[in-house]
């Protein structure tokens, strides 16, 4: 059954084609990817589906009574504290735990980080489940290993629809059922993930070299007679021969992504054999300690990931690589040579009152030619130079803060979650440039092809302490395995212990009536909650009740167990 009819749509801003003609389907679980270039409309699209948006021409049709539920890449609440947003069901609580939110039950949202509020949206969405289509922007953004896993099962087994905006080649590989790309000219549309559709790019690509290449062979055929003058000529037709060589010399149509990402501008400072050393370094809060006896030596041709559960201090140990903090034990000691660029993952280093040109050129100062080409470069066109940086997308503002950060010519490079809102166009440029970047590597990633593909040693920050994985390319397969889940190993052996070998119709069965089991405990917990609360109870009503609330209590934790282990063996056989 159709969830979504979408019919000939168009939408434009002012200078700035967005999609147009665009049609397609959403039906009972279908899972469909949407990809292209930061600023081609991705999030956009996803409002017009939700109804915030009206395109410019065509129609979005929805069915009757359509629920929706939808992700945005900068959510916001109106709820005071974390508790409010998601309640207090079980399947509230499988969420946070899952998105390592658990610690932050009492919090109130106001003082929540963006990559908080962002787990914490996704959490109040998937614990829902009376929705016929959920719609995600970046879901993946600011998620541990624990949580991407968590999040692809969930989106496999949802009955429903799905249109989800992501850079995680892997999800979007494992997931969509279909995937489409956006583009100003032309949208394509495939079935399958991400391997489809870079098949479908590589065959599209050939047909438009070998359209190309028969279109100047054309072109030169009648240029060739239109000189060679026939007798019956009066006149040589001028303006004809004008425009067969104008079609021999000339270009297609260019576009502003049809250049490829030019990092080659940006070198490196020499960077000496010293680095950076990390000696027993700790960091601590008031509240509890992040991480401790961190010791590393950073050499000038090191390639490391950094991954562990969120909350653990990853960011935190790059502040102090930075320099930003100090540890709260043990030291930090850079080379005489060292050059950082730090790549933050929430973009604090930019200026959002601030104009592109006055990032790059400087406050109070114009930009030069070396400038104008290089924002070119770096798929900036002139009307966006005088742009200010709240005016631009997430993934443009990303891309210009690594534009920033880059022309300073660092020599050791730490980036956090440096994939967050960058498109899979600008990821690939990144990672190219990356194997031939002649300086020290250090990323927070939890992106499965950024960290196979770029990084050649993996670390662990956990609640299990500091450890060195390894490395090769299945860091992230053994990232997987021996990363210390939040939970303090529980969740490692249910995950790990065996098959029970029952179908998965059974499964399905067997948690439907865990739902059941659950919904009637928690109201036997809530009930027997209320009654204690009632006023002229004798001592033997109380100690009654009390037991009879601790049974009930026992109950609902036993089938809450029960259906996160059914889940989990769902999620290993899907």
């Amino acid at each position: 059954m159709n969830l979504l009819d979408v019919s000939d749509i168009s939408l434009a801003f002012p200078n700035k084609p967005l999609f147009q003609n665009l049609s397609f389907t959403i039906k009972e679980g279908e899972k469909m990817a949407i990809l292209g270039v930061n600023g081609s409309g991705k999030s956009t699209l996803l409002s017009v589906l939700h109804g915030e948006y009206v395109p410019d021409t065509g129609i979005v049709r929805r069915r009757q009574h359509l629920s929706v539920g939808a992700l945005s890449q900068r959510p916001s609440f109106t709820e005071e504290s974390v508790r409010e947003v998601v309640g207090e069901s079980w399947q509230a609580k499988a969420a946070i735990d899952r998105l390592g939110l658990s610690n932050l039950m009492g919090t109130q949202v106001a003082t929540l980080s963006g990559g908080e509020l962002k787990r914490l949206a996704l959490a109040a969405l998937l614990q829902r489940d009376d929705y016929d289509l959920i719609l995600l922007d970046e879901p993946t953004n600011h998620l541990d290993i624990e949580g991407i896993e968590y999040l692809e099962g969930i989106l496999r087994e949802f009955r429903g629809g799905v249109v989800f905006v992501s850079h995680d080649r892997h999800l979007v590989d494992r997931v969509a059922t279909k995937t489409l790309e956006l583009d100003a000219d032309e949208s394509h549309m495939v079935s399958g993930g991400y391997e489809d559709h870079l098949r479908a790019k590589a065959d599209r690509a050939r047909k438009s070299e070998r359209d190309e290449a028969a279109r100047l062979t054309l072109a030169r055929k009648e240029l060739a007679w239109l000189q060679r003058g026939a007798k019956a000529r009066r006149r040589k037709p001028k303006s004809r021969i004008a425009v067969a060589q104008q079609t021999i010399t000339g270009n297609p149509k260019e576009h502003a992504r049809s250049r490829p990402l030019d990092f080659q501008e940006f070198g490196q400072q020499r960077l000496g054999r010293k680095v950076i050393d990390l000696e027993n370094v700790s960091f601590a809060t008031p509240d509890r300690t992040l991480f401790e006896n961190v010791t590393m030596l950073i050499a000038s041709d090191s390639r490391i990931g950094i991954v562990g559960p969120n909350g653990s201090g990853k960011s935190t140990l790059l502040n102090a690589m930075a320099g930003l903090v100090s540890p709260t034990g043990g030291k930090i000691t850079n080379g005489s040579t060292v050059n950082i660029g730090y790549f933050d993952q929430m973009g604090t280093t930019l200026d959002q009152s601030s104009t592109v040109e006055e990032i790059i050129a400087g406050p109070g100062s114009r930009l030069g030619p070396s400038e104008k080409a290089l924002l070119r470069r770096f798929w900036f066109e002139p009307e966006t130079h005088r742009a200010k940086v709240e005016t631009l997308s997430g993934g443009e503002q990303r891309r210009l803060q690594l534009l920033a950060i880059l022309a300073a010519k660092p020599n050791v490079l730490l980036l956090d979650e440096p994939t967050n809102d960058l498109d899979i166009e600008t990821l690939r440029a990144l990672e190219d440039w990356l194997d031939d970047f002649d300086g020290a590597l250090v990323a927070v990633t939890h992106d499965r092809s950024f960290l196979e593909r770029v990084t050649e040693h993996v670390v662990v920050v956990g609640p299990s302490g500091f450890r060195h994985l390894g490395a090769g390319e299945a860091v992230w397969e053994e990232a997987k395995k021996k990363v210390e889940l939040r939970s303090g190993g529980r969740q490692n052996h249910r995950r790990d212990s065996p098959s029970s070998g029952r179908s998965m119709s059974t499964l399905r069965h067997l948690l439907r009536e865990l739902d059941t089991e659950i919904d009637v405990s928690t109201e036997q917990r809530d009930a027997l909650i209320g009654q204690m609360e009632e006023p002229d109870l004798t001592p033997q009503d109380l100690q009654q009740l009390s037991t009879s609330l601790a049974v009930a209590v026992e109950r609902l934790e036993a089938a809450e167990e029960n259906w996160l282990e059914i889940s989990d063996e769902m999620e290993k056989r899907a």
